[in-house]
């Protein structure tokens, strides 16, 4: 409103343009980096998706924790894995000598389960835990796994039961009891449906297809099975792809592969019936990577420097999302230019390309359909009544509300910034959802086009509202510190891990514009429609400072949990640096455990 003007806009033939200022940043030196959003104090009318994706990752954190205690603890329908491995080791006590005692004797002990280890058998515990402890690759706990002893326990515990078991005597030993007991059976079932659905496909067979064969009479044994294997994802399945039998090549980038076979289409995407909700999470990056192909695309002009920075908020995404299931994830060994301004005339009416989130409508979809996937599976597990009974843990504790009541508010969040973007962009939320989406959907018996469907439950205009309310700066999860290290493969010939490390925030100016304006109708005070010379519209530039992720892909001698990166990180504090740092730190130390991990490798081979 100008003087008692009303301005009335038609949207629909609006398309917007992202661009980065060509001076910003392009001063010597690197961009500062800041361990929080709320230590980067970005004030900005648009929500950027990093908000939202460190949002996520703090809920998503919480949510696995409290998952992993349920689990071992059992809760609900399910009993838990104390449970089975009390059910398993009860079975050595009644003359079961095939089974593989010392390691699921050792995994006890590592969950606090506290068997008591029988003295024939206590050397060969010992020799597999120390064995296990030394390889740091796969027992040191990492993630949301160092916020407590149980966290921890839990960690190391289900790592050592996704040993591969070669011997056909332990491995049918151990199906024999599942088929005995009916209880021990359907929670066994049930924690490989549970960890398959939370994170991915199984990585290598599990006691299942043996069980089945016993079901049917006969006893078939493949080469290999674990009791709990890790799960795969799609950017192993490249590494093994494409360097299972030969060297990786020195500065090879496996991130920017990825990325760029999602974008050529070499790399599908889309979940299928088996995905998990890794899959879901990964997929709603897609439009990061490829924005041309998005339902939003035909509204939305993106400039070269603005796709890099979507191009880098996919890395540092992903490369959270893969630290919330790093227990479980296996580690193979391996143009706008500015509108022109006239002079002033009586009356300026200003319109100015409003958003309140980046335009990246189809992200947001997609991750709202993830939290509802997940939702799914956890009331699949351990029933509806239990999950109103667990709450998302937090460094701290428990949250207080239930984690259904939370998994509807962050659905209903991502879906608003999906409603309230595609409404600023013009175009109807259906609009927004492309047939992937609905096929998605469709998949989960859900009815898209039906309000309340998705999000809170609420309706989508609810949802928009709720969205445009929220305020990132009050938000607690926004303050929380998300630089981590996550293990992705492990080159045995340099005897290295190559890993993804989020070394924190960096700020960058975006700046929105019309490369197509709205068709606009002025009315003045009296009601009746204005135009020039009485008054002139200005279509003009908003300029947003955004917050977006820093991340690298490195090669190291060990990993480091999350308080040993931030200490490097607060110590060399830009890019480059903590680089050299991270890929110089800890030789020493591997140097010493050399020796110990060549004979675990040898062992396991």
């Amino acid at each position: 409103m100008v003087e008692g003007y009303r301005v009335e806009a038609d949207l629909s033939r609006q398309a917007l343009c992202l661009s980065v200022p060509a001076e910003y940043g392009a001063e010597d030196g690197e961009p500062e980096l800041f361990p929080t959003l709320r230590a980067a104090r970005l004030p900005s009318r648009m929500v950027s998706a990093a908000m939202l994706a460190q949002k996520a990752k703090q809920f998503d954190d919480g949510l696995i924790a409290a998952v992993e205690l349920a689990a071992q603890r059992g809760a609900g329908l399910l009993r838990g894995k104390a449970y089975l491995l009390e059910t398993w080791l009860a079975s050595l006590a009644h003359g079961s000598p095939a089974a593989p005692a010392a390691l699921l004797l050792a995994a006890a002990r590592l969950g606090g389960v506290a068997p008591e280890v029988p003295r024939a058998l206590a050397a060969d515990v010992a020799r597999l835990l120390d064995e296990f402890l030394a390889d740091e690759r796969r027992s040191k706990p990492l993630g949301v796994h160092t916020w407590s002893e149980p966290l921890r326990r839990a960690f190391q515990q289900d790592r050592l039961l996704q040993t591969p078991l070669r011997e056909p005597g332990p491995i049918e030993a151990l199906a024999r009891v599942l088929r005995e007991e009916a209880a021990a059976r359907t929670t066994y079932e049930g924690m490989l449906a549970l960890a398959s659905r939370l994170t991915g496909p199984l990585d290598m067979p599990d006691l299942t297809p043996v069980l089945r064969s016993l079901d049917r009479g006969q006893v078939e044994v493949g080469p290999a099975h674990a009791i709990f294997p890790p799960s795969r994802s799609l950017e192993t399945d490249l590494a093994m792809k494409l360097f299972e039998d030969q060297p990786v090549p020195e500065g090879f980038d496996l991130m920017g592969e990825l990325a760029a076979r999602i974008r050529d289409g070499g790399v599908d995407l889309r979940p299928t019936a088996s995905s998990g909700w890794y899959d879901y999470q990964t997929w709603s990056l897609e439009p990061l990577v490829a924005p041309e192909r998005a339902p939003e695309a035909p509204r939305v002009s993106l400039e070269r420097r603005y796709r890099e920075l979507l191009l880098e908020l996919f890395q540092g995404i992903l490369a959270l999302t893969r630290e919330t299931h790093v227990k479980q994830l296996a580690v193979p060994a391996l143009s706008c230019a500015p509108p022109f301004v006239r002079r002033r005339p009586g009356v300026v009416v200003d319109v100015l390309p409003e958003l309140a989130a980046e335009p990246t409508a189809s992200y947001f979809l997609r991750r709202a359909l993830g939290y509802r996937f997940v939702r799914q599976v956890l009331e699949g597990a351990f029933g509806a009544d239990a999950l109103a009974r667990i709450a998302r843990l937090t460094p701290e504790g428990p949250v207080g509300l239930p984690l259904s009541e939370e998994l509807a508010q962050v659905e209903g969040l991502f879906f608003g910034a999906a409603a309230a973007v595609a409404r600023d962009l013009g175009m109807s939320l259906d609009e927004a959802m492309d047939p992937a989406f609905r096929a998605a959907c469709a998949a989960m018996g859900l009815l898209p086009d039906r309000d309340g469907a998705l999000g809170s439950g609420r309706g989508r205009e609810h949802d928009a509202q709720a969205f445009r309310r929220w305020s990132a700066l009050e938000d607690r999860d926004l303050g929380r510190d998300a630089r981590m290290m996550v293990p992705v493969f492990h080159d045995r010939e340099r005897r290295k891990t190559r890993a993804w490390v989020f070394l924190g925030w960096s700020a960058q100016r975006v700046l929105v514009s019309f490369q197509q304006p709205p068709a606009v109708r002025v009315l003045s005070p009296d009601g009746r429609q204005a135009s020039p010379p009485e008054v002139e519209v200005r279509f003009g530039v908003l300029t947003h400072d955004l917050a977006y992720p820093v991340m690298a892909e490195i090669t190291v001698d060990r990993l480091l949990d999350r308080d040993e990166l931030r200490a490097i990180c607060d110590r060399h504090r830009t890019r480059s640096a903590i680089v050299a740092a991270l890929q110089g730190a800890g030789r020493a130390s591997a140097q010493r455990l050399g020796d110990r991990l060549d004979e675990a490798l040898r062992r396991r081979a």
